[in-house]
């Protein structure tokens, strides 16, 4: 979450004229299991305590949204500058294009979700709740995303499982869950066998590749980038 945000910061510094601005669109993988909390989010104490019990990290995102186990997943993060993508809802539907995009090269058929009812006030769990922004194969939720902008810059940060954790989840959430179950689906079942990131990933860039016809950086976190994140990791432990 630090690294997401030290990148925001640094592509606002590079709008100036002399410095051309990247578009960076970086992967990310998880040591072990993270709950992750969106910026706007009060996390319930007994949950940070069941959490702590079962040894699960938490963390705050610089983007909006509900919780998020990141657990076996494709988790990626879109950093630009924000007026090359028009409003919110519209960079939403941009780079939902590009994912199905593809995804289409997997086989997977995903288009953005047409939510049959507002999600509960209170709800917690991201894949509990579909939104217009997110992308849904067979009418279940496949794909989360949420955004945060400042200084003219976009950042949005997407979970794509390859496998939705119900168990752990279950015991995390309990009947919020059973919900997840019901309303969302993972890479795995939407693709009928077991996937690698690296498959999904590359889907991915192809897809941005074709349908934005632009290159965004992808390379390997460079050392200056760690120390930047290392300097805003407490603002986003919990």
């Amino acid at each position: 979450m630090a690294l997401d945000q030290a990148l925001m910061d640094d592509l606002a510094r590079r709008r100036a004229p002399a410095r051309p601005p990247k578009r960076i669109l970086r992967f990310y993988s998880w040591d072990a299991p993270t709950l992750s909390f969106g910026r706007m989010q009060r996390p319930p104490h007994d949950l940070l305590l069941r959490c702590k019990e079962l040894g699960i990290a938490t963390v705050r995102r610089p983007t909006g949204g509900r919780a998020i186990l990141h657990h076996r997943e494709v988790t990626f993060s879109i950093i630009a500058p924000a007026a090359a993508f028009g409003s919110v809802m519209h960079s939403y539907r941009v780079f939902a294009r590009a994912i199905a995009a593809g995804l289409h090269t997997l086989g997977i058929e995903a288009q953005l979700c047409q939510p049959q009812h507002k999600p509960r006030r209170g709800e917690l769990l991201c894949f509990a709740a579909p939104a217009q922004c997110d992308l849904e194969v067979g009418g279940r939720k496949l794909l989360g995303s949420a955004q945060a902008r400042q200084a003219g810059v976009l950042l949005q940060q997407n979970s794509l499982p390859l496998v939705l954790a119900h168990d752990l989840k279950g015991q995390l959430f309990g009947a919020t869950a059973a919900e997840e179950m019901r309303v969302a689906t993972d890479l795995t079942s939407a693709l009928g066998r077991a996937s690698a990131v690296s498959e999904i990933g590359d889907a991915i860039i192809a897809g941005f590749q074709s349908e934005l016809g632009a290159d965004f950086d992808n390379d390997v976190v460079a050392p200056a980038e760690v120390v930047a994140a290392e300097r805003l990791r407490a603002a986003f432990s919990l």
